[in-house]
């Protein structure tokens, strides 16, 4: 009964929208009725996007409109309580230059810029680096990629978009009756799409920044690859960035509070100067979040780090291990490996694989050894230095091929 209830509720708001988007665009209300009940409009992100919302936001909303004046019988001109748009396709106040298309295609390219900018994080205030005319390159792009035909949306669109959703917007030029407008948008989210819309194929690769990803963005993409592949209605997004990358890290937090104070940033190899530009670095998008202490070598190796920094940053995974109460152990360095294959006991071939680490104290090695023989299967990983095994220890619980190690407590005194 709840179903059915529900069924007839969410006609009834389709019709109300129909009748609205017939009366507005001069469209038939048959022609309106089928586009909203068009498989893209039902809501990708968040709930289905209203047309009466989207219609009241060009009369209604102050960023958008502007009141409507008249002149009195001894010719003074005072503004009435009735507004109108100067939203034109162009951007804010080009009205009357290109007014808002308002056919089928216009109102799902309005719709469908809408979802692009539901995947983003809202800010409580417009954004200077989150502007009308570079997310409707974005929009182009990603709905290009994915629904051919739509690969040209307005800059008006894009307003019009952002103000029906109710997100915060500003001109971006005050008092200079500039055609954009800023959203308000977490700007770092935004320039990591428009990095990964203007790239393409392989070269997508290069950008490691993925910690910025907009939330939605990974959701939204598969729905649209999935809708053009099958024609279905998308699923609604739970919400639920199942591919979010980390943003902090306990020993993200340690290293970043090693920075220099005050924009100084030490000289060059020490580990103010590491701290400072690997903070520098995931602000900016050259590289993500150190998730482990190790990872921030493999960052290192990544951006082509200057050889100083890699001792300095050896050290600095050693001085977290020794000092931090919220080390889990570390991993150190790969710096050799190999694989043979092996003739077998009788039982079939196999092969044996051998790692070799870097040992804390650089001197000597971590051995990592499986052997993969049917009847002989053993797998093995030990300090291969008599100073590190001294002073370190492996973490228990960890399997031979996820071993972290731990250094020793110093012996008390006598």
């Amino acid at each position: 009964m709840t179903n059915n209830s529900t069924s007839v509720a969410r006609s009834r708001e389709i019709e109300r929208d129909a009748k609205a988007w017939s009366k507005f665009s001069g469209m038939k209300y048959t022609q309106a009725l089928r586009l909203m009940e068009h498989p893209l409009t039902q809501g990708i992100l968040g709930d289905r996007i209203c047309a009466r919302d989207m219609i009241r936001a060009l009369t209604e909303h102050p960023v958008l409109s502007e009141p409507v004046w008249v002149t009195d019988a001894d010719g003074k001109e005072f503004p009435t309580d009735e507004r109108v748009t100067h939203l034109g396709e162009n951007g804010l106040f080009s009205a009357d230059e290109r007014q808002l298309a308002v056919g089928e295609e216009d109102y799902l390219r309005v719709v469908l810029t809408a979802e692009i900018l539901r995947a983003f994080t809202r800010t409580s205030d417009p954004q200077s680096d989150a502007f009308s005319y570079n997310l409707k390159h974005t929009a182009e792009e990603f709905l290009g990629e994915y629904l051919g035909k739509f690969t040209y949306i307005s800059n008006g669109q894009a307003i019009w978009a952002a103000a029906a959703l109710g997100i915060p917007l500003a001109e971006s030029n005050p008092g200079e009756l500039a055609l954009n407008a800023d959203f308000g948008l977490v700007p770092e989210q935004v320039d990591y799409a428009r990095r990964m819309r203007r790239s393409g194929g392989s070269s997508r690769d290069g950008i490691r920044a993925h910690h910025h990803r907009p939330p939605g963005y990974m959701f939204l993409q598969q729905a649209l690859q999935k809708y053009r592949d099958s024609g279905e209605t998308p699923v609604r997004w739970d919400g639920v960035d199942a591919h979010a990358e980390a943003l902090t890290s306990p020993f993200h937090e340690w290293l970043v509070a090693q920075a220099a104070p005050g924009g100084d940033r030490g000289a060059r190899g020490s580990l103010e100067r590491l701290a400072g530009d690997y903070a520098a670095g995931v602000r900016d998008g050259d590289h993500g979040v150190a998730r482990q202490p190790e990872d921030l070598l493999t960052i290192l190796h990544d951006v082509g780090a200057h050889e100083d920094f890699f001792d300095t940053a050896r050290r600095a995974v050693l001085d977290w291990a020794r000092t931090s109460p919220l080390s889990m152990g570390i991993r150190t360095e790969l710096v050799d490996w190999d694989r043979s294959d092996h003739a077998g006991w009788g039982a079939g071939t196999g092969d044996v694989e051998r790692y070799e680490y870097r040992c804390p104290c650089g001197a000597g090695t971590i051995l990592e050894e499986h052997d993969n023989v049917p009847g002989f299967r053993e797998h093995d990983v030990r300090i291969m230095c008599d100073t590190c095994r001294e002073e370190w220890d492996f973490v228990p619980g960890f399997s031979v091929r996820g071993w972290r190690i731990k250094p020793l407590p110093a012996p008390s005194a006598t």
